[in-house]
């Protein structure tokens, strides 16, 4: 790596450092952004990762409650390895707000890569039910994820939002 570019980094990170827990959250992104913008990063990684729903395994209904196994597939847009921490979101289907997930352990993703992730999340029955009941005979359903990753052990946390389609089926 050119020295200038190593600078660039090194000021990053000690700004980085600098930034306080608690508004971590709200500045996460700038670094990251003066960074690709200084020239020594994609600005495709400035997004962060990308995600998306690849597949509902399985949906089971317990009276109030409901429980969804979801494959979330996280990938890396830029140059360089990117390890995440934990990675939270918000998840409705079809406009109705249904699930809150998290995952668990840190996932380390290479240079343009990617990994499926398993996520159950417990729902609220109604608002599933909610969804079902208006389903397609495909079962395709609109989805839209928000939330925000953590870069590992820095607990700087980047946003993201997204959205797409995925088949529902009971189990």
């Amino acid at each position: 790596m050119p020295r200038i570019e190593t600078r660039r980094w090194l000021l990053a990170l000690v700004a980085l450092s600098l930034v306080s827990t608690a508004g971590a959250a709200v500045v996460a992104a700038a670094p990251l952004n003066v960074a690709a913008s200084a020239g020594s990063a994609p600005s495709d990684q400035a997004t962060g990762p990308r995600l998306r729903i690849v597949e509902v395994r399985g949906i089971e209904l317990r009276g109030n409650q409901a429980r969804i196994d979801l494959v979330l597939q996280v990938r890396n847009p830029g140059g360089w390895k990117l390890s995440l921490d934990d990675i939270r979101f918000h998840c409705s289907f079809n406009g109705t707000a249904t699930a809150q997930g998290r995952s668990t352990g840190d996932l380390d993703l290479p240079p343009h890569g990617s990994a499926d992730v398993p996520v159950r999340v417990d729902v609220d029955g109604a608002a599933l039910l909610q969804v079902l009941v208006g389903l397609p005979p495909d079962g395709l359903v609109h989805y839209r994820l928000d939330g925000d990753a953590e870069l590992a052990h820095t607990l700087l946390r980047i946003p993201f939002h997204e959205q797409g389609d995925v088949a529902l089926r009971l189990r």
